[in-house]
């Protein structure tokens, strides 16, 4: 979502002097896509529901950004047969680093003043990531990490598309070196004149072209393979970047009236309808990024002219000439980098620093602060550095300077590690003291009320700063959890080799929240726990909804886990799955995939293996450990609506209908009084992030667990 493709020398001004044209490179037209690619973004952050293909600003500014480079660069190589790499590489630093390093030394600064303790490492992280310009790769990282993929957004996420360009300004220049080089070798372009600028421009086709074209069918791949880094990964981005550079490089001068009428308003429509039809549903970048791309692209080559022409003349009743050219339209083109960096810490801060639901005050105030921000970035950082003469007469000050700042920056950051040193060893202390409790957990489920704290003492167990690391100690190891995209659902055990009972754990991360548990029963009873555990596959033969693309993820492994459980007949089959799964359509008239997990429950039932099954436990709606940390001495304010809590769990009683020999077990109760589900009891933090339980918590719930393997084993 970068906004900052402004550029530098490119936009040099040279509007009118004094009655008389001066050629000149601004491009208002540009300047207005940059306005709507920001406003597009901007209004997808602040209300994703009403504008849900909103982050397709980031693509429209991606080509805007490969085209004016990539033409400043052809300037230049045309002009002096060289390419200056350190001179290029100082002005992005001059044009980028300062505005993007003061928004994050502040964002640092009001962060520690209002966002819980337990998210400051993961903000150091992501803090440095956006320093660096790997933003990208990180967030591509905790994509494909299933306990870091539904972390908060961070004030700093936004910085992934600025790490994108970034990586691109690296490597774009290098390749048109490297074809200056190949004409070089065949003759000298600054004495070829014409013709060295064609082989030039035939040479940067070549090899652009097939950056692009790889780059693209990666995106595809990656996209259709289902792959949660795609949207991230600056190898599926390139493309869009590269775009833009091939249509400087291709140059198409004269356009006709007629034809810029129609690329122009082609372009807009295609860039509209993108942003109103696409959702976050919706595979990309891939295929569904070709219209916006094409758009940006045939909008960019409406406004192009030649060097020798004056500016683009359209009738003036042109509605599109006429918006761009207006001031506040280009008010916001100039200030779009400034509003880009400003506007998500300011969206997400808000709601922290508020501690109260987001309503339409303040969606102006979040909007007026965003664009006063902009400004004052624009005005006081962005244009003063750029135009310093001290930095511009010198490619080596720019570097050093870029390269300090970044450091002084970063060192900044670890203000984040020290506030929260301050803060753990007071939580670990009481930590201890609450594992004293009688009614420890949901033992305090005797009392209807759910109390939070028992005996009177305010002190929670885990520390809220360990809580999000609590959970599936026993199977923490990869060798016994499969990734959600693994051809294959590994296995473990726990307890005795050679036990009289045997029991075995199936499903998706909501069954492995009861592995430490089960394993620790096991070895306390004398039994055998066998574990099948897939990280977003719940045990059914039916594809949820966001296997769509790819069927086969999680109902083939199944398929091969039902398979060695009738090979292996244990006892008891013990199995649960995440509410918030949604199959596809089975074309039953029950609700989608309860058919198909009665139909594995059944088939263990037929083969003489007991099931259980757990019914799953509410869905908090937010971070209960970070939720915690900012009202530790009030944790009811960390609870959610029984009705909110309990979405989707319906599915359970629906499956169970249709299997009527399996045991249902229900633990609502520990959870949920009449009107609210708990996120702390008896002294204990139920949930590590906002629905998966706490070791510690699922231990204090062996009563019940094991009350309900009984009644299974009876029902045999």
């Amino acid at each position: 979502m970068n906004t900052r493709t402004s550029e530098l020398p490119i936009v040099t001004d040279g509007r009118r002097t004094r009655g008389r044209h001066v050629p000149s490179l601004f491009r208002s037209d540009i300047q207005a896509l940059r306005a709507i690619a920001v406003l597009l973004v901007v209004v997808y952050h602040l209300r994703p529901e009403r504008l849900t293909g909103g982050y397709i600003g980031v693509d429209v500014f991606f080509v805007i950004s490969g085209f004016l480079i990539t033409s400043h660069l052809l300037r230049e190589a045309t002009r002096s047969g060289r390419v200056r790499l350190g001179a290029f590489w100082a002005a992005r630093a001059r044009r980028i680093l300062p505005a993007s390093l003061v928004a994050i030394a502040a964002t640092v600064l009001v962060s520690l003043l209002v966002v819980p303790v337990t998210a400051l490492a993961n903000l150091q992280t992501q803090a440095l990531a956006s320093i660096f310009y790997v933003q990208n790769w990180v967030l591509a990282s905790d994509s494909v990490d299933y306990s870091a993929a539904e972390n908060d957004a961070t004030a700093f996420q936004h910085f992934w598309s600025l790490s994108v360009e970034e990586q691109f300004y690296l490597f774009w220049p290098l390749i048109v070196v490297l074809a200056l080089w190949v004409v070089a070798r065949r003759s000298r372009v600054s004495d070829a004149g014409r013709g060295g600028e064609f082989a030039l421009r035939r040479n940067l086709l070549l090899m652009f072209g097939v950056v692009v074209a790889g780059s693209f069918v990666y995106s595809l791949v990656m996209v259709l393979d289902g792959r949660a880094d795609a949207y991230f990964v600056t190898t599926t981005r390139v493309w869009e970047l590269g775009a833009g550079g091939l249509l400087a490089v291709i140059s198409l001068r004269r356009v006709s009236h007629l034809w810029r009428h129609i690329l122009a308003y082609g372009g807009l429509a295609a860039i509209g309808l993108s942003a109103l039809v696409l959702t976050n549903e919706t595979p990309f970048p891939g295929a569904a990024a070709l219209p916006v791309i094409l758009g940006t692209m045939a909008v960019i080559l409406a406004g192009t002219r030649g060097e020798d022409e004056g500016p683009v003349t359209l009738p003036r009743w042109d509605p599109w000439l006429w918006a761009s050219r207006l001031r506040v339209t280009q008010w916001i083109g100039d200030r779009s980098y400034s509003l880009y960096l400003w506007h998500f810490p300011v969206i997400v801060l808000w709601p922290i620093a508020s501690q109260r639901s987001i309503g339409y005050v303040d969606l102006v105030g979040m909007t007026v602060v965003s664009f006063v921000l902009a400004h004052f970035s624009y005005q006081w950082i962005e244009q003063p550095v750029r135009r310093a003469q001290y930095f511009a007469t010198s490619t080596k000050r720019s570097l050093l300077g870029a390269g300090v700042s970044m450091l002084l920056v970063a060192a900044l950051t670890f203000a984040y590690p020290v506030a929260t040193a301050a803060t753990a060893g007071q939580w670990r202390a009481l930590a201890q003291q609450a594992q004293g409790v009688e009614r420890l957990g949901a033992a305090a489920a005797s009392d209807p009320a759910l109390p939070a704290f028992e005996d009177g003492l305010v002190a929670l167990t885990p520390s809220p700063l360990d809580a999000g690391k609590d959970r599936n100690i026993a199977f923490s190891d990869a060798e016994c959890v499969s990734k959600q995209r693994d051809p294959d659902t590994v296995s473990c055990t726990a307890g005795p080799a050679e036990a009289e009972m045997s029991v075995t754990l199936v499903g998706d991360s909501h069954a492995r929240m009861y592995s430490t548990v089960l394993a620790d029963m096991a070895e306390e009873g004398g039994w055998g726990l066998r574990t099948y555990l897939h990280n977003a596959c719940p045990f059914s033969p039916t594809p949820r909804v966001e296997e769509a693309a790819n069927q086969t993820v999680c109902t083939a492994p199944n398929a091969d886990v039902m398979d060695q459980i009738l090979a292996d007949r244990p006892d008891l089959v013990i199995t649960t799955w995440s509410a918030a799964s949604t199959f596809v359509d089975d074309g039953s008239d029950d609700q989608n995939g309860a058919v198909g997990l009665a139909t594995y429950w059944n088939r263990l039932e037929e083969a003489g293996i007991q099931v259980l099954v757990l019914r799953d436990v509410p869905r908090m709606q937010r971070n209960i450990p970070n939720c915690v940390a900012t009202d530790y001495d009030k944790p009811e304010r960390c609870s959610v609506s029984r009705e909110n809590g309990l979405k989707g769990v319906e599915i359970t009683a629906e499956a169970a209908r249709l299997a009527p020999e399996v045991t249902l077990a229900d633990f609502t109760d520990t959870f949920c009084t009449e009107s609210r589900c708990k996120g702390v009891l008896g002294n204990v933090i139920v949930y590590s992030d906002d629905h998966h339980l706490t070791d510690t918590f699922a231990r204090t719930m062996i009563p019940q667990l094991q009350d309900a393997m009984d009644t299974a084993a009876a029902s045999g």
